[in-house]
C-alpha cells in the first residue's frame, strides 16, 4: 500500500464495529454538510437522500414545470431506496454508513426508521439516530445557498414555509437531538462523534 494511500485512510475517529447513523431534518438544516464531516473523520460512507432521489428526480424533469409531481417519482424511489439499501446490507463487515432524511410524521416514515433500524442489526452495526432542528428564520436563510440547485435540493422558501407547517416525525427515545440553528457542521458532527464514545 503506497503512503499517499495509507494517508487518506487515516481518520481523526475510529467507529470500531461499523456503525449506521441516521441523520433526520427538514430541507437546509444541514444534513449533508455534517453527513460529510461525520464521514471525513470516520471514513464512513455518505448516503445522502439525494443519491435516491436524484436518480430518479433528474431523468423524469422533476422542479422543470413539465407537470411532474412529487407522488410520480414514488414507486421508482421506492425501488432505488431499496437497491441502496441492499447494497449497504452488503458492504464489508465494520463498514460505517452515515444516511440522511427529511421525514414528516406518518406511519410510512416511522416504517423508514424502522427500516434501517433492522439493517443496522443485519449488519451488526449500532445504530444511531440523529434528530436535527433549526428555526425557520435559519432554515429559510440558507434555502437558496450556493450549491442546492445544482444537486436538485429545494430551493423555493414558499415551499420550505409550507413543508415546515407539517409535523415532523417524533425522534426516537434513543435519538440525538441538536438545533443547528447557530451550530455549524464541524461541531455538529462532533457531538454526534462524541455521543458515540
Amino acid at each position: 500500500m503506497s503512503e499517499n494511500h495509507r494517508r487518506h485512510q487515516t481518520h481523526d475517529v475510529d467507529l470500531p464495529g461499523g456503525h449506521l447513523i441516521l441523520l433526520v431534518g427538514p430541507p437546509a438544516v444541514g444534513k449533508l454538510s455534517v453527513a460529510t464531516e461525520i464521514g471525513r473523520r470516520t471514513g464512513a460512507i455518505v448516503v445522502d437522500n439525494h443519491l435516491v432521489n436524484n436518480a430518479v428526480f433528474v431523468p423524469m424533469g422533476l422542479g422543470r414545470g413539465l407537470g411532474v409531481e412529487l407522488a410520480d417519482t414514488d414507486a421508482l424511489r421506492g425501488r432505488v431506496l431499496d437497491v441502496v439499501l441492499e447494497s449497504t446490507h452488503l458492504a464489508p463487515p465494520g463498514l460505517s454508513h452515515v444516511f440522511t432524511i427529511w421525514l414528516p410524521d406518518g406511519p410510512g416514515n416511522a416504517a423508514h426508521v424502522d427500516r434501517l433500524r433492522a439493517l443496522a442489526g443485519r449488519r451488526g452495526a449500532r445504530f444511531v439516530p440523529v434528530w436535527l432542528t433549526a428555526s425557520p428564520e435559519a432554515l429559510l436563510a440558507r434555502i437558496d445557498a450556493p450549491g442546492r440547485a445544482e444537486r436538485s435540493k429545494l430551493t423555493d422558501p414558499e415551499v420550505l414555509r409550507d413543508l415546515l407547517e407539517l409535523p415532523v416525525l417524533p425522534p426516537p427515545e434513543d435519538a440525538i437531538t441538536l438545533d443547528l440553528s447557530t451550530m455549524g457542521p464541524e461541531d455538529a458532527a462532533a457531538q454526534v462523534l462524541h455521543a458515540l464514545t
